[in-house]
This record gives C-alpha cells, sequence and structure tokens, in this order.
C-alpha cells in the first residue's frame, strides 16, 4: 500500500513538473469532454429531429394521397395506397359513411411495442360518386426508436473511438506546444552554466518562435560579451604576469647593481682606511690615491649605465623616434673602433649596403652598434675577424676565434651576466651592454639573436 502511495506520490510530482503531461492531461480532458458532449447532443436530438422530418413527410404524402383519391377514387387509385403503405411503413384503411371498412391495407412494422408516442395517425374525408368516405393511416415510428437504440448500442465503440481520437489529439497536440518549450527549456538550462555553443532550432513564426529568436539573439551577444570578458580577462593574466615578471626583474636587477657596487665600494674603503692608518704600501698615498680615483671612474660609468638601463625599463619611457640613416650610422659605429681593433691586431671588414632608412631613435640605436661591436672586439683574441654586414635591413655582427656555450646563450642577455665569470670589469665590461641592446631593441619592436656559427659568434637584428 505505501508502495502504491508513492508510485502515485512521484507520478502527480512528475506530472507537476511537466509541461507536456499537463498539457497532454488537459488536451485529453477537453477532446473527450467535447466528444462525449457532442455525441450526447447527438443521442438527445437526433432522434427529434429524424421524428419531426418523418412526421412532415408522412402528414405531406397523406395529404397527397387524399387529393388523389379524390380526384381518382379509391378502387382506381389502390396502387397508390400501396404505395403510400409500403414507402412510410403504415397500415391504411377506408371506410364509408356507414363506418364499414371498404379497403385495408398494412405494412406498419409493431416488433417495437404498442406504445402509442411510438406511431403517428392521420385521418381526411374525400368524396366519390356522390358518397362520403373516411381514409386512415396509422404510420409506425419504430425506426425512430430503433435510431435511438442504436445510438445506446454504439456507445462503447463510440466511447472506445473518443478515447483514442482524444489521446491521438492530446499526444499530438501536447508534443507541438510543448515540444519547443522543451527545447527552450534545455537552451535556457545550458545557459545558465554558461554554455553558448548551441543555437534554439524552432521554426515557428508565432510567440514560440519569437522566445525561440530572441533566445538565440542573447545568445549570440552574451558569447560575445563572454569572448570579451575572456580576451580581457587573458589580458589582464599577461598583464598580471608581466607585471610580476618586470617586478621579478627589478629585483634581480638591483640585486645584482648592489653585488656590481659593493665589490669597488669595499676595495676603495680598503684603500683609503689604509692610507689614513700608513699601513704597509699605502704609506704611498699619490699612487693610491690615483687608484682610488679610477675605481671611483669605473663606479661612475656603472651608475651611469644602471641608470640609462633603469630608465629605459620603465613604463613611462617613450622613443624620439626620427627619419635615420642606418648605413651612415653603422659606418661612423666602426670608424669609432677600428682603431681599437687594429691595436689588438684584428681585421674589421665591412660589407654596408648604401643608404638604408629606418624610423627610431637615433640616440639609441647608436647605442646598439657601440655595444654590439664593442662586445665582438671585447671577446676576440689576435688574429681574429670581425664582419660588420647591413644587407636587406638585415644587421649582422661576426666575430671569429669565439663561442659562446648553449647555457650562456640563453642568459646573455640578463643584466650583469658575463660569459666568462673569471672576467673583471676590466676586461669583460660592467655586464650591461647587451642588456641595454636588448632594452633598446624591444622598444623598437626589432627582432634579434646571438648564435655560434662555423667561424664564430654571430649577432643578428632584422630592421
Amino acid at each position: 500500500m505505501r508502495r502504491s502511495e508513492g508510485w502515485g506520490t512521484e507520478l502527480r510530482k512528475r506530472i507537476r513538473e511537466s509541461i507536456q503531461a499537463k498539457t497532454f492531461i488537459a488536451m485529453l480532458a477537453l477532446l473527450a469532454g467535447c466528444c462525449i458532449i457532442i455525441y450526447g447532443m447527438v443521442l438527445i436530438f437526433l432522434p427529434k429531429s429524424y421524428r419531426t422530418e418523418m412526421e412532415g413527410q408522412v402528414t405531406e404524402d397523406f395529404y397527397e394521397l387524399t387529393e388523389t383519391l379524390e380526384a381518382e377514387g379509391w378502387e382506381e387509385s389502390s396502387d397508390r395506397i400501396l404505395e403510400f403503405s409500403m414507402k412510410n411503413n403504415a397500415s391504411v384503411r377506408i371506410d364509408d359513411e356507414s363506418g364499414e371498412n371498404v379497403f385495408g391495407v398494412n405494412f406498419a412494422d409493431d416488433e417495437a411495442g404498442e406504445t402509442p408516442a411510438k406511431s403517428l395517425s392521420c385521418s381526411a374525408s374525400f368524396a366519390e360518386n356522390g358518397q362520403t368516405y373516411r381514409i386512415f393511416a396509422e404510420v409506425s415510428l419504430v425506426p425512430v426508436s430503433q435510431s435511438y437504440g442504436i445510438l445506446l448500442n454504439l456507445i462503447p465503440l463510440i466511447a472506445a473511438i473518443i478515447l483514442l481520437i482524444s489521446v491521438m489529439g492530446a499526444f499530438v497536440c501536447s508534443r507541438y506546444f510543448s515540444r519547443p518549450l522543451i527545447r527552450i527549456c534545455s537552451v535556457a538550462r545550458r545557459m545558465t552554466g554558461l554554455d553558448m555553443t548551441w543555437k534554439c532550432e524552432v521554426k515557428r513564426s508565432d510567440e514560440i518562435g519569437v522566445l525561440a529568436a530572441s533566445l538565440n539573439e542573447m545568445s549570440d551577444r552574451l558569447a560575445e560579451a563572454l569572448d570579451s570578458l575572456q580576451s580581457a580577462n587573458e589580458k589582464l593574466q599577461q598583464d598580471i604576469e608581466k607585471e610580476r615578471e618586470q617586478e621579478k626583474q627589478r629585483i634581480d636587477f638591483f640585486t645584482a647593481v648592489s653585488h656590481e657596487l659593493k665589490t669597488p665600494i669595499a676595495i676603495m674603503k680598503g684603500e683609503l682606511e689604509g692610507m689614513i692608518c700608513q699601513v704597509g704600501e699605502y704609506r704611498d698615498r699619490d699612487r693610491y690615491l690615483r687608484h682610488c680615483m679610477k675605481t671611483v671612474n669605473d663606479m661612475e660609468e656603472i651608475v651611469k649605465e644602471i641608470l640609462f638601463a633603469a630608465r629605459m625599463g620603465g613604463s613611462d619611457f617613450q622613443l624620439t623616434r626620427s627619419d635615420l640613416n642606418i648605413s651612415r650610422m653603422l659606418r661612423k659605429s666602426c670608424q669609432k673602433i677600428k682603431g681599437r681593433i687594429e691595436d689588438r691586431q684584428m681585421r674589421l671588414r665591412m660589407e654596408i649596403e648604401q643608404d638604408f632608412h629606418y624610423e627610431g631613435d637615433g640616440r639609441l640605436l647608436e647605442k646598439v652598434f657601440t655595444n654590439v661591436l664593442g662586445n665582438a672586439a671585447a671577446y676576440s683574441g689576435e688574429g681574429a675577424v670581425i664582419t660588420v654586414s647591413l644587407k636587406n635591413g638585415v644587421f649582422c655582427v661576426e666575430n671569429t676565434d669565439a663561442r659562446i656555450e648553449e647555457e650562456d646563450l640563453k642568459n646573455i642577455f640578463m643584466p650583469f651576466y658575463r660569459v666568462e665569470q673569471s672576467r673583471s670589469r676590466n676586461s669583460g665590461g660592467s655586464g650591461l651592454g647587451l642588456y641595454i641592446t636588448k632594452t633598446i631593441l624591444d622598444h623598437h619592436g626589432i627582432s634579434y639573436k646571438m648564435e655560434n656559427t662555423e667561424k664564430g659568434v654571430r649577432f643578428a637584428a632584422a630592421f
């Protein structure tokens, strides 16, 4: 019993939650009720209408028969009397003036019983050969009763047909109206999960179609908004990562700065303390004062490069662009460093195309040429050949008798990074040259790379 009640509760719950089930039940009740009402009206009014029609027809035929008898006589019109009796399922009797029966015929059907309501009586008088005759007709209404009985007997079959038609009609109607709503509901449910990859395929021009079209339009707009938000989120994430990377670079940069400045300051402090205390060789103050002065000058150059690199690394740094003759600038930079290269017994080869122009910051790009050429001269041995080329907008510097390990190539553009850790600042520079070069080229949007070749090491930048 409890299981049955639970099943009934579950069924009612499903019906309440399903628009298709509710539509089906409502349409089933409506169609079944309409069919029952229509059949009930047929059951009530069809026999009455049939009886009225039959009475009217009998009355009309009877009076036509009376007129015929008046005109031709009953003996000559016996065939017409028989025809009337057969047609209307009636009994006909003719009496003379004394009330005696002179003619009679009976085709009435008495199977339905003797109820007066089931027969119709008609009478009329006519004259023939100076005598008055009276004709009586009693028409059986058994067909009316039979039609009513047939309708009653057909109730089980009609009920089955009504149920079948109602179920089929309710199913079709509920499916027609609820199916698009179910699709729209499914789409709306997916929308709550921010899934905009769907389309509501409801091809209708009524309110349901308008609702489906509105959902499709709303999904397109939401998809665009979500894509925009996604793009903005990705850009924000990239900005955050970039800011974190910049923050890390700043921390690394200042850590390296403190490390670079700590050594010359410690040297200078030791020499000054030695001179103040006149310890050993530090009694020669003039010599060590000149050495301190050189250390201060080196520190000044390092600080200048640090400030220059820090200023370019700022977010508010702006380039001053102008039309530049890169070919002329590169030849000028080569001339400046040519003496240094020749002093170290190296050769300089120039393969520079004529009048190549570029929109950029001339002061900064000149710094790039100076740093790259100086770096090539500093890290090449005697007898090396330094080739400077500019072809089709690609600037290359290749120096022979040199090679950089792959691990060093990955970090060579980092600030204060030296390929040979044993090099001092006197031989290896401050370690900021290539970092400054990288920063300048990044601001200009110029691609660059450092790589090993069969002959040596090559730096290339494509304007």
